[in-house]
């Protein structure tokens, strides 16, 4: 373990990291701990710290008085609660959570620039009858409610060890359940119409070459009530899909050999889809984290963000979700980039509106980070919030996609209404269109979706050497072998090579990550 104590003085850089030394004025320690009483040289001036820091956690590198904020990011993450001298550390004596008042400012700007040369890229693909480019040719077992759930994990799971196989079937990727646990005890109205929205946009998924329906048979999204629905929303629906209803098929074990039955016919269908090459505009990535520390803002979000901007400047789509963890000046700086003023109050009522949803539980959505972001040097939401940004890039935000929008042809940048929760949050990415996920983490997580593959970029060295769920990582920034902009042209080259198909994220080898759900308590149960 890396411990720092001077008896000499070292210079700051060797032991910690002031990421935007133009503004901040908090450094950041590299070191497992530097020790109380070491002496560091930054900018000519000599810093001694008045108290252990130990990695991930911030000292002062300017005077700061009461009430100031202190800076990190290029943002204010909080204020003094009393005189701050360079050296000390920064806890929860000396911080107050709060900001200064931030001024939104709006304004119109320009799209993005599409560079020649990236939009020339392609990836190969799996083109769809509608037009749409899927990364991967699944088969896929969607369930109208958690009544019908079991048969379709069942069908799923028989059908892999039965019937699949890649010799076979050698341009399918498997069987998958995508299951929720609704589609009863539900308001009617808006509740219902959403639901059908998010049955449609699985059903619709490019990354799916062919699928089943499976129904109980009395639900509020059985086959008779929906499948008109979808119908309207799914341009090849009765060429894709096959629907299923366990009432009529007399119970669960008739279900599941009538499943096999047609999921074999829906292989061989599938397998006739080949890949091609694309136009890279037709990609659509979606951004995440999760089991976030301090080296997630530092490392690899901001390394997903170069690779966000190059997707944006291709003519791709990129999105960027989890509203609630973009307060602060994250949300400032968001609107300020809006492609008009219109879009700009869009994002920053997104926000207003998700804290209202969140005080209608009596509860305060900056009730963020969680205990585990805390003990990884994430003091609050407003220091996460400029993290979580910067997985985003620099790039003009084109509008604000509502959670099940499905986006369609749209390209640039977008921010999409989630909440922060990985599982609901990377579920949403695919269900408003997007084919690939980037999904950083500081301390670890093996997340998958049943829709499409899921990038983990691990923000740490010592993550990447222990952690097996890591498929690119950021951590070399850290250890100064790479630039961000060096890892975040990695990430953009080795999505292009997942959604080619050249190579499997993790969580597609383990063969069992096949995480989905949906948003159920955005309606009362009843």
């Amino acid at each position: 373990m890396s411990k720092t104590k001077s008896e000499h003085t070292s210079t700051l850089e060797e032991v910690a990291i002031v990421i935007r030394p133009e503004k901040d004025n908090v450094a950041v320690a590299t070191a497992d701990q530097i020790e109380r009483g070491t002496n560091l040289t930054y900018r000519g001036e000599v810093i001694a710290l008045s108290g252990r820091a130990l990695r991930g956690q911030s000292f002062a590198i300017a005077k700061i008085r009461r009430g100031q904020a202190y800076v990190t990011l290029g943002d204010p993450i909080g204020l003094a609660s009393r005189a701050v001298e360079p050296g000390d550390p920064i806890d929860e004596t000396n911080l107050e959570d709060r900001l200064p008042k931030l001024a939104v400012r709006y304004r119109n700007n320009p799209p993005a620039t599409i560079d020649p040369e990236l939009a020339s890229l392609t990836f190969d693909g799996y083109v769809r009858l509608d037009g749409s480019a899927g990364t991967r040719n699944l088969v896929g077992i969607v369930t109208s409610g958690m009544c019908s759930s079991t048969e379709a994990r069942e069908i799923a799971s028989r059908a892999m060890r039965e019937i699949y196989s890649r010799e076979k079937f050698p341009n399918v990727d498997g069987v998958v359940p995508i299951v929720h646990e609704s589609g009863c005890g539900m308001p009617d109205g808006r509740a219902v119409a959403l639901l059908n929205q998010l049955l449609a946009d699985s059903l619709r998924h490019p990354n799916l070459g062919a699928a089943v329906y499976i129904d109980l048979g009395c639900g509020k999204t059985c086959v008779e009530c929906s499948v008109p629905v979808f119908q309207n929303q799914v341009a090849d629906y009765n060429q894709r899909v096959v629907n299923m209803t366990i009432q009529q098929l007399g119970g669960s074990s008739a279900t599941v050999k009538r499943g096999l039955e047609v999921v074999e016919k829906l292989l061989h269908d599938a397998n006739q889809f080949k890949r091609r090459p694309v136009p890279i505009s037709k990609l659509v990535v979606g951004t995440k984290c999760g089991g976030s520390d301090r080296w997630s803002g530092v490392t690899a979000n901001p390394a997903v963000g170069y690779a966000a901007d190059m997707f944006v400047k291709a003519g791709a789509a990129v999105f960027l979700p989890e509203i609630p963890e973009l307060q602060g000046a994250a949300m400032v700086d968001l609107a300020l980039r809006a492609r008009t003023r219109v879009v700009g109050r869009k994002l920053t009522q997104a926000l207003k509106r998700y804290e209202a949803y969140v005080k209608k539980f009596g509860e305060d959505f900056r009730d963020n980070p969680s205990p585990g972001n805390i003990k990884g040097g994430l003091y609050n939401i407003y220091l996460k919030s400029s993290g979580v940004k910067a997985k985003g890039g620099t790039s003009t935000v084109e509008d604000l996609i509502e959670y099940g929008e499905w986006l369609g042809d749209r390209r640039g940048l977008f921010l999409l209404y989630t909440p922060g929760y990985d599982q609901i949050s990377t579920s949403a990415l695919f269900l408003s269109g997007a084919q690939v996920a980037l999904f950083t983490t500081g301390r670890g997580t093996g997340i998958g979706c049943a829709l499409g593959p899921v990038m983990k970029i691990g923000s740490n060295p010592q993550l990447a050497k222990t952690y097996a769920d890591i498929d690119v990582n950021a951590g070399v920034i850290l250890e100064k072998k790479a630039s961000i902009e060096d890892v975040g042209r990695q990430i953009f080259q080795e999505t292009l090579d997942v959604a080619s198909g050249r190579r499997l994220t993790r969580a597609e080898q383990s063969g069992f990550h096949h995480e989905f759900k949906i948003w159920e308590s955005l309606w009362p149960t009843l």
